[in-house]
């Protein structure tokens, strides 16, 4: 069975450019890098999918860390 296209809401892409802007603070390897510029890419067009769901998962479990609901 084919998996859905993804789908990167703007807030998805703007959290994505947040954590991107400041690798430091949020300890960003250079897998999670490539996973959240994947995202930053889907939003304006085509990307590595399954990069992109990493770095979305990534975030969502940043916020769950956080004690917040993410909005994508």
């Amino acid at each position: 069975m084919a998996r859905k296209p993804i789908s990167i809401s703007k807030f998805a892409h703007d959290a994505a450019l947040h954590f991107l802007a400041q690798p430091k603070k949020y300890g960003l390897t250079d897998a999670i890098r490539k996973n959240l510029a994947e995202v930053v890419e889907g939003y304006a067009g085509r990307c590595d999918e399954i990069a992109a769901r990493r770095g979305m998962e990534w975030m969502r479990e940043h916020y769950r860390w956080k004690g917040e609901t993410p909005r994508f």
